[in-house]
């Protein structure tokens, strides 16, 4: 049994914690106040500004010093949070949110309409004038508007029906600043200092890519109405602190230097066990890990090549080598929480017969080398690993593997976050880019298919693809969610049946271990943990 497995499986022993932590940690402990919790973290690169610069790192410090519009649970529910209920009209484009009264940012201006309006705004539409993109994931393509009605009451309108547009509201990018945040100069959206939330915490210093320092916020009382603990935090302090290096993350944590470390490699695990270290992977709602596969890449237009793709690799194989029994293979492109997510198992089993059989009727043929050739072109490419996803390395290794064993030279590259998003993101040169995108309304899926109404297009089809053009629509346009699921799941099997997109493993963006002594920490649907209701215990 491979090391790593072997060290998972000491870690779990008899039991399947790591799979089924619950969206609130459940403890007989007395709650006890204050105390200071320090958070190992792989990166703050990114930045301080706002929409696209929060990612699935800094997305975790702003969990504690910004609130959302609303609460979004591992199921995809959406409750109350800032705001306390809202209505939508019959045709789901136009909606009242009606906010609590007494909120107010760390500055001591009140969220208020004027202030959640202006941030929807800003998600919607972006500010070219400051290099301020849009946020991705928010339904902008329909966006009307936003008006103030009154102090409590924004109405939002949209062109077309948006039944995205609630959950996104729970989105862990969609925080919610001051209006004075969102109106600073674009040489001073990079400054933490004056990115001014309405959270449970507030900025105390920080140091560009090193480390930031929260202190809890005495007079906070309003936090989300589905978590237990209401009034100000328990911790009196937050140090996130950047150690890029999982294995030392992992040796500070064994020494007592840290109470938390984010994803620590499955081998480095074992000795943490004795020191009531437990590992927490909540469940997020979005995409499996996978690759989207680019049709613009060489040779990558062809069916037959993606579908041998979809069948070379043995998923089951990874799960054996980098993580343990207690989790399941993927069977879609959906994480299993996802309540449209389908089982179409059947599209990925591994056959590595039909792989074979349909790349020499591409024209690919075994050279000496045991590498496929057509003519003079070589059947190779580099495989990049995703620098957000901690066992991706180790994933893609037995990739390459499967991939060589059907004639396919796959070269791992292993890159940080800036090099991933330069060299990966937009290079038609790359036919396989590893996804690992979580989200909270299963509507996105309609956004990736095409470029239609500024759709992110995947797989590089633009709207050459009538399928998905009638799928991006139907997805788009839909008024209940029993209809959408429908579509969803035609959607599903479209994308698995054309190799469009390769799933490899369930999603595990972040991986909390943590000492014993970490009480009450709850998370969102995206897997974000909020520390509003966390304690340490003695």
């Amino acid at each position: 049994m491979p090391l790593a497995r072997r060290a998972l499986l000491t870690l779990l022993s008899g039991s399947a914690a790591l799979l089924a932590a619950p969206a609130v940690a459940q403890t007989a402990s007395p709650r006890r106040s204050g105390g200071e919790l320090t958070f190992l973290i792989g990166s703050l690169d990114s930045g301080w500004g706002l929409n696209e610069k929060v990612d699935s790192y800094t997305g975790i410090v702003w969990g504690q010093l910004a609130d959302k519009i609303v609460h979004v649970d591992d199921k995809g529910e959406a409750t109350p949070w800032i705001a306390e209920r809202w209505e939508e009209n019959a045709g789901q484009s136009e909606f009242i949110l009606h906010l609590r009264a007494g909120p107010s940012f760390a500055d001591g201006s009140p969220v208020d309409a004027r202030a959640v309006a202006a941030n929807i705004e800003l998600w919607a539409r972006g500010d070219t004038s400051r290099g301020v993109g849009r946020l991705g994931l928010f339904p902008s393509s329909t966006y009307k508007g936003s008006e103030v009605l009154d102090d409590r009451r924004v109405r939002v309108s949209f062109t077309r029906p948006t039944l995205s547009f609630i959950p996104t509201l729970g989105y862990h990018k969609t925080v919610l600043r001051s209006l004075a945040s969102l109106n600073l100069k674009a040489e001073e959206l990079g400054n933490l200092d004056r990115q001014i939330g309405s959270g449970p915490f507030t900025l105390q210093s920080w140091l560009e890519g090193d480390h930031v320092v929260l202190r809890r916020r005495p007079d906070y009382n309003w936090g989300p109405q589905a978590l237990a603990h209401q009034g100000p935090a328990s911790l009196e302090r937050i140090t996130f602190k950047v150690v890029k290096d999982a294995a030392i993350r992992a040796a500070a944590l064994q020494a007592g230097q840290a109470q938390i470390a984010l994803n620590i490699a499955p081998h480095e695990l074992r000795p943490l066990k004795a020191r009531g270290i437990r590992a927490v992977a909540p469940d997020s709602l979005g995409f499996v890990s996978g690759f989207s596969v680019n049709t613009r890449a060489p040779f990558f237009d062809d069916v037959r090549l993606r579908q041998a793709l979809q069948h070379a690799i043995d998923r089951q194989e990874i799960l054996d080598t980098v993580f343990t029994e207690d989790w399941k293979p993927v069977t879609t492109l959906l994480q299993p929480n996802v309540p449209e997510a389908a089982d179409l198992s059947a599209l990925l089993a591994y056959d590595p017969e039909k792989s074979n059989r349909l790349l020499e009727e591409a024209g690919w043929q075994r050279g000496a080398d045991g590498i496929r050739a057509r003519g003079s072109d070589k059947l190779r490419f580099n495989l990049f690993a995703s620098p957000w996803v901690g066992t991706s390395k180790q994933v893609d290794e037995v990739i390459v593997q499967q991939l060589q064993k059907v004639g396919i030279a796959a070269r791992l590259q292993v890159v940080d976050i800036a090099t991933f998003n330069a060299r990966v993101r937009n290079n038609d040169s790359v036919p396989l880019r590893e996804i690992s995108r979580s989200f909270l309304d299963a509507g996105v899926v309609g956004n990736v298919l095409t470029d239609a109404d500024r759709g992110d297009n995947w797989f590089k089809l633009g709207q050459s693809n009538e399928t998905l053009n009638r799928l991006a629509q139907d997805i788009a346009t839909a008024v209940d969610r029993r209809s959408r699921a429908e579509t969803l799941k035609e959607a599903q099997r479209y994308v698995l049946e054309q190799g469009l997109f390769i799933p490899t493993a369930q999603l595990n963006q972040r991986l909390y271990v943590q000492a014993g002594t970490v009480k009450g920490e709850a998370y969102s649907g995206g897997g974000y943990a909020l520390y509003h209701g966390a304690w340490l215990d003695a």
